[in-house]
């Protein structure tokens, strides 16, 4: 998770869940208390009812005309609303015509108090129930207790509670929903700068810009304008650095002349085999340290153009030899390789296979599982078994009676472990030499 956007995101969902949750519960749980409240206040409202209605008489029976019922309902069998009246004995006095039997309500309440509770019952359903303890004086002059019980199934309001849940949560989660896909949408534009700036720096990184625009974000320019002085400071040392190998290399090229007018001169043979070879030590170590450094403000370049050039030299050089090559590699690609590096890659690879007695060699290149792969097969000699490995290192030659310093399948190697990529050996398909460059299809365009 290593994207800023995809972390914010994640952030403002786990939020939103827990806020869209949290409220959805606390208004569900506020509602039934106010629905439930609301119950109970008309339930005490019917209980009143029942109160002014009741006619006591001197044996303590009670009478309610059914006209002067709180609530028609009461006079329906089963309705849902059902009421009752039990005496001191919790015997049951009077009860609605809607009720059967007796609620399911147990003990006596103190008197003056209100009991508000639910009740699941198993012929009415679901009830809520309401009692009121009261005492009357009667006619005899006893004062006696009685108990008003109020039932109300809770069905309806079951059903309504469920609807009102389901539709809550709907619209909770369709707000949350879009709230997320806000948020997204505005960190999009938000993180739009970063987003173009990482593909600047690829493009820097790559030699197709020189440089950050300087009309970034406030937030971005200090960094932006570091980078800017960080690549012209890296553009001078680079300058700076290939001066000061090609002056290194002049100042050591007048010496070693002299040293071989000395040896013509003075007819010491070994004098000029001497010159001769530290003057190819003295350019294999400017070209390895010059290979040393990270190209990364390079302009891309043709993959194939240089290797045709370097084909078309050699056939000068080798046209005794009558060498077919054979350029496949796709122009299409071009990859951030200084022009001067991939010159001189291709010129040792396809020099070796030239001068170790090739008469045909072929290039070619493919992209495979993210890396471009070039080849360089002929049908020469190819390398001898067990030196594959150290025919890459400096001063290795498989065959001394060429001329040489066995430097340049080494320097090749480091130039291209430079740009992040490979190079191997192995036979070729038809008997000769392969030599394989592997670079990442990240660093080429």
């Amino acid at each position: 998770m290593n994207s800023i956007s995809t972390r914010l995101l994640l952030a403002a969902a786990i939020v939103l869940t827990l806020f869209i949750g949290i409220t959805t519960v606390a208004i569900l749980n506020n509602v039934d208390l106010r629905s439930e409240q609301a119950r109970f206040e008309r339930m005490q409202g019917q209980i009143y009812g029942l109160l002014g209605a009741a006619t006591i008489a001197e044996d303590g029976t009670i009478d309610i005309i059914s006209r002067d019922l709180p609530n028609p309902l009461m006079q329906q069998p089963m309705s849902g609303v059902y009421a009752e009246i039990r005496g001191p004995e919790v015997q049951q006095l009077w009860r609605s015509p809607s009720l059967a039997s007796e609620l399911p309500a147990s003990g006596d309440g103190a008197i003056g108090e209100w009991i508000f509770t639910r009740e699941e019952t198993g012929t009415y359903g679901p009830l809520f129930i309401t009692r009121f303890a009261v005492e009357w004086l009667l006619p005899s002059g006893e004062l006696t207790a009685f108990q008003y019980i109020i039932g109300d199934s809770r069905k309806e309001f079951e059903a309504s509670r469920a609807t009102f849940s389901r539709n809550l949560w709907v619209t909770m989660v369709t707000m949350g929903a879009l709230l997320l896909m806000s948020i997204a949408l505005i960190l999009a534009w938000g993180l739009s700068p970063l987003r173009r700036l990482s593909r600047q720096l690829n493009e820097i990184e790559s030699g197709t810009r020189a440089e950050l625009p300087a009309n970034v974000p406030a937030e971005l320019y200090p960094l932006t304008s570091r980078i800017n002085t960080l690549i012209a400071s890296e553009r001078g040392r680079q300058k700076r650095y290939r001066q000061t190998l090609d002056d290194l290399a002049h100042s050591l090229k007048t010496p070693l002349s002299v040293l071989r007018n000395i040896d013509v001169s003075g007819g010491r043979p070994e004098l000029r085999q001497q010159a001769d070879r530290m003057d190819d030590i003295v350019s294999y170590h400017i070209k390895r340290a010059d290979a040393g450094t990270q190209r990364l403000l390079t302009v891309p370049v043709s993959l194939s153009a240089p290797a045709e050039r370097i084909i078309n030299s050699l056939k000068k050089v080798y046209r005794q030899q009558n060498i077919r090559f054979e350029n496949n590699l796709d122009t299409s690609i071009t990859v951030p390789i200084e022009t001067a590096d991939l010159l001189e890659i291709y010129g040792n690879l396809l020099e070796n296979a030239c001068k170790y007695g090739a008469t045909q060699v072929c290039l070619s290149s493919e992209i495979v599982e993210g890396h471009l792969h070039v080849y360089i097969d002929d049908n020469g000699p190819g390398f001898p078994k067990g030196m594959l490995k150290r025919l890459i290192r400096r001063g290795v030659r498989a065959d001394t009676r060429h001329e040489g310093q066995g430097i340049g399948l080494a320097l090749s190697h480091e130039l291209v472990e430079n740009y992040g990529g490979t190079l191997t050996l192995a036979s070729s398909e038809g008997g000769g030499a392969r030599v394989s460059i592997t670079l990442p299809v990240n660093r080429q365009l």
